[in-house]
């Protein structure tokens, strides 16, 4: 900034507040008042005959605001080394030295510490308290669970809707062949009804007396395989006795099919048990009886389903 005899104000392209106040970068403080005030008497707008007077003591003015303050003036000399290279040193060059003396400045400052904020504080993520490995495990055991739910829902009422319809179907194919005396055929029909449906227990009862039925006409051709009928006869009431006690047509086919593979201990067992539960009939009485007779062997009778 000149300041020529007429009292005309020259400024200068890329003037800095030191240029403005007319002091070096250097200068003491009150070196930079006594400068401020002696301009501030010249350019005044009541004395300047300058057009441009109100401007230019606005900018004498911030200059002066920003050079008495420590702080500011720190930060403001820290700008006037990246000014050079910065975009904003263009701003100022033309015939005008400011369009507005403050844009530089405050722009340029809040640029920078808005920077500054970033690299100094980064934003983090918020951490979960559980660890990444426990949040995967949740993750895959929550969706198991809905699949077994979704299971349960909807695909094995299916299946088992199903499988309920062709084990009925071979457990009336068993009974077609148990009409026709064809027992091995009959045992295997019930068992794919089984397999079909496991809990089917009114394919295990027929399977089981289709066994008895196998076993008793093997026995009376003198076949050794007929125990083995017996005892599979035994597993097939298994499945159904403890649920249907009262049942005593399989109570008594297992007590004898126990007799039949010389288990004499088990077939008084579940005699003794029927009786006590009160589940018994005159046959199965004459059974007990002819067990515990002096020779120990249950009287032949024929297995009725």
């Amino acid at each position: 900034m000149v300041i020529q005899n007429s009292g005309t104000v020259m400024t200068q392209p890329e003037e800095n507040y030191y240029d403005i106040l007319s002091v070096r970068p250097d200068a003491s403080l009150q070196d930079i008042t006594t400068s401020y005030r002696k301009l501030a008497k010249i350019l005044h707008p009541d004395v300047c005959e300058s057009p441009d007077a109100d401007e230019l003591f606005k900018v004498v003015n911030e200059a002066y605001q920003v050079l008495k303050d420590p702080k500011k003036r720190e930060e403001y000399d820290a700008t006037l080394v990246l000014a050079e290279s910065s975009q904003y040193s263009r701003y100022y060059q033309g015939t005008h030295r400011y369009r507005d003396p403050r844009t530089w400045y405050y722009t340029n400052q809040h640029q920078k510490r808005t920077t500054q904020a970033v690299h100094e504080e980064p934003v983090q993520q918020p951490k979960s308290s559980f660890p990444r490995i426990v949040q995967v495990l949740l993750f895959y055991l929550t969706l198991f669970m809905a699949v077994i739910i979704i299971a349960e829902l909807f695909l094995l009422p299916w299946i088992s809707g199903t499988n309920s319809t062709d084990a009925r179907n071979s457990l009336a194919e068993g009974n077609r062949w148990m009409s026709q005396e064809e027992y091995q055929k009959a045992i295997e029909s019930y068992q794919d009804a089984t397999v079909k449906l496991p809990s089917f227990a009114e394919a295990w009862r027929a399977k089981g007396f289709a066994e008895m039925k196998k076993g008793d006409a093997l026995s009376r051709l003198g076949l050794p395989d007929a125990e083995q009928y017996y005892r599979d006869a035994i597993r097939s009431f298994s499945k159904i006795s403890p649920q249907n006690p009262e049942d005593l047509a399989v109570t008594k086919a297992m007590a004898e099919a126990y007799l039949n593979v010389h288990d004499r201990r088990s077939a008084l067992s579940l005699l003794n048990s029927a009786e006590k539960s009160g589940h018994w009939d005159t046959e199965m009485s004459d059974l007990l009886r002819d067990i515990n007779s002096p020779s120990g062997q249950a009287t032949s009778t024929p297995v009725s389903s």
